[in-house]
């Protein structure tokens, strides 16, 4: 999902700041009046803030991301960031000559234009706010998915607990049926030692009784 919503964040900014480049590049010189110029600045300033509001966001889901893309995440990030405040240089170094071009007399007395200029810091105003509120969004999102995150963290930390002592209780378990085997083992071990015993003990007997059988019949038969 952060992935997902990085790449949408990077191709806005991408459009915006192509169109930024165009309009600096190409827009300003065909514009007719100072009038039609200062518009075209202040919708330029307008599409550099929101670019940078979006920056703000990606700055965020390249925090939320795994390690192993957000290196990639960050360089884009700041490359954006660096040619935003090279736009806005140039931006600045073009209201320096819009400002110097301009008769200040005609303007203060050019009550359309000055309504006109109302309106465009209104607009900006509620761009900024619209920016901030953006922001304030993707904070607490992130807050939430932290939250989220440590109470998994926490559940798996008592699972893990609960299979650490089961796995105590069955090397336990496994512990005494060694035990016991050693112990069978010793009992066999006995045993066959007594089976030989006995075994031997038989053969010495049915021994002597064949011996005893032998002297009674010579002792009868030949004496």
């Amino acid at each position: 999902m952060s992935s997902h919503k990085f790449e949408s964040l990077d191709e806005e900014v991408e459009a915006l700041l192509d169109q930024v480049a165009d309009e600096l590049e190409f827009g300003l010189s065909r514009c007719n009046g100072q009038g039609e110029r200062k518009m075209l600045l202040s919708e330029i300033e307008r599409m550099l803030n929101d670019a940078t509001g979006s920056l703000l966001d990606m700055d965020i889901e390249s925090k939320k991301a795994p390690v192993i893309i957000h290196e990639y995440m960050n360089s884009k990030v700041m490359r954006y960031q660096n040619e935003v405040a090279r736009y806005r240089r140039q931006l600045d170094r073009e209201k320096s000559s819009n400002y110097r071009g301009d008769d200040r007399s005609a303007l203060l007395s050019n009550d359309e234009d000055v309504a006109s200029l109302d309106a465009l810091r209104r607009k900006q105003v509620q761009r900024g706010t619209a920016i901030l509120e953006r922001t304030s969004e993707s904070i607490a999102r992130s807050t939430t998915i932290a939250v989220e995150t440590e109470q998994v963290g926490t559940e798996v930390l008592g699972e893990l607990g609960a299979q650490r002592e089961t796995l105590t209780r069955t090397r336990d378990r496994l512990i005494d049926t060694d035990a016991e085997l050693s112990r069978s083992k010793k009992i066999i071990r006995a045993m066959s030692r007594n089976v030989l015993y006995n075994r031997i003990l038989l053969i010495i007997i049915i021994l002597l009784e064949v011996g005893i059988l032998g002297g009674l019949v010579y002792w009868k038969f030949f004496t």
